[in-house]
């Protein structure tokens, strides 16, 4: 099927937001696939990099948005910026490094050189060569048409027409300030990214970390219980009736909270917390010190995930924070870039504890990601097929929730008391069809 015979009324029906069936196409097809680069990576934010990997005039990491390379720079000016990881004069990759620091690159094939601020500043041959024919001028490193920054999360987009990203955040913020902007310093990665290929369209991880409520129990309950000491039960019973909320723009997530007379701050440290009540709302202070997990996705393939973890018998549990970035490979296969992020005033005994946490749960060789892992790549194996394909995926628990909003949740966004409610990872796709639609 060529691209331009999915039309605007046949992507409509991919989504049925009527019956709460979603067509096993979005999961599968080639040209579904090669649309969204176009009509989703291209147009909308993406998340890049934390600004404490780059930290000094120089630095630099190469990442990617959609499936274009991408070097995001800190340049001897001091100023952030991103460019297409691609020599403007044959189209090769100019920086084959994962993360280093550099006053400028270099082109391995034929010696174009850059300033680490875009600038072109050296050709193969001296610029009279050319007579007159070549604008060095025009020909520095393609940079991203926007690129900004909130709580030290660098996002940048291809779309000089996108929204600020203020806007495309829009109610999210009041979430990511929970998570990323929690304490006078913020947060820091700690060390590079881990990163693996997952077996499955990158709309599974996206939707899964929305979050999928049920999956807790009949996936994760037995770790969850080794791990946390909590039985997968009592998690059944909590996931049952926590929080989830739809936000703007297809950002979406659940907390999963303890009881009303169950313990606080599972996990934190008592000097963050003090921290904590420096910064955060007193709201935002409630639903963290009650939280055993929080997952969110900022729409497109952005998401996190945040719990306690004890890492042994009779030792305390940590807090720690995994986010992750679902980067596209086809429509069934998708590479995983994951980091682990602690709050900067945290000593390094808890640093290397948070770190330790991660690795065991969320993480290549993590518990929770080899559940998740088999699960989606079940689904691919499940839906590959010609019937396969053919039958729709089912979210019709929206429907019985989608008129029980709760009025009274003191955060913004559309809020159901129930993570089972499936309303919020429906919406993403329901976000993938917007812009699938408008971008036609």
């Amino acid at each position: 099927m060529r691209i331009e015979q999915f039309q605007a009324n046949e992507i409509e029906g991919l989504v049925n937001e009527d019956n709460g069936l979603v067509s096993r196409l979005l999961f599968t097809d080639e040209t579904l696939y090669q649309l969204e680069q176009q009509r989703v990576f291209t147009r909308t934010w993406l998340y890049l990099a934390h600004e404490t990997e780059i930290p000094n005039n120089g630095d630099f990491v190469t990442r990617w948005m959609g499936e274009d390379p991408v070097i995001v720079v800190r340049g001897t000016d001091g100023v952030v910026r991103a460019f297409l990881n691609s020599c403007p004069h044959r189209g090769t990759l100019i920086c084959r490094a994962d993360v280093g620091s550099a006053g400028g690159f270099v082109c391995p094939y034929h010696g174009w050189s850059f300033s680490n601020t875009g600038a072109l500043t050296a050709l193969a041959y001296e610029p009279d060569y050319y007579e007159g024919h070549l604008r060095a001028d025009e020909l520095g490193l393609f940079e991203v048409a926007q690129l900004d920054i909130y709580n030290e999360l660098i996002f940048a987009t291809w779309n000089a027409d996108a929204p600020s990203l203020d806007d495309y955040l829009g109610n999210s913020k009041w979430y990511l300030d929970i998570y990323f902007g929690r304490t006078p310093a913020g947060m820091e990665v700690l060390g590079r990214p881990h990163r693996w290929m997952m077996q499955g369209n990158w709309k599974l991880g996206a939707i899964n970390f929305a979050a999928d409520g049920p999956h807790a129990t009949h996936v994760h309950g037995p770790i969850t219980e080794r791990l946390a000491g909590i039985p997968p039960q009592v998690i059944g019973d909590l996931l049952a009736h926590s929080p989830a909320f739809c936000l703007d723009n297809g950002h979406n997530g659940i907390f999963t909270l303890l009881p009303e007379d169950g313990p606080q701050w599972l996990g934190c440290l008592p000097e963050l917390v003090a921290l904590y009540e420096q910064v955060l709302d007193p709201h935002q202070q409630y639903y963290l010190s009650k939280m055993i997990s929080g997952v969110q996705t900022q729409f497109p393939n952005m998401s996190w995930v945040q719990a306690p973890i004890s890492l042994g018998d009779n030792q305390p549990p940590v807090m720690f924070l995994a986010l992750r970035v679902w980067n596209p490979r086809g429509p069934e296969l998708t590479e995983i870039y994951d980091w682990f992020l602690v709050e900067k005033e945290a000593p390094q005994e808890y640093k290397d504890a948070v770190l330790k946490a991660g690795l065991r749960t969320f993480s290549l060789g993590g518990t929770f990601d080899q559940d998740d892992a088999e699960a989606w790549a079940g689904i691919s194996r499940g839906i590959h097929g010609e019937i396969g394909r053919s039958r729709p995926m089912n979210f019709q628990a929206t429907l019985a929730f989608r008129d029980k909003e709760v009025k009274d949740f003191p955060g913004p966004g559309r809020v159901y008391q129930s993570t089972y409610a499936e309303m919020t990872e429906f919406d993403v796709l329901r976000e993938w069809k917007r812009r699938m639609i408008a971008g036609a």
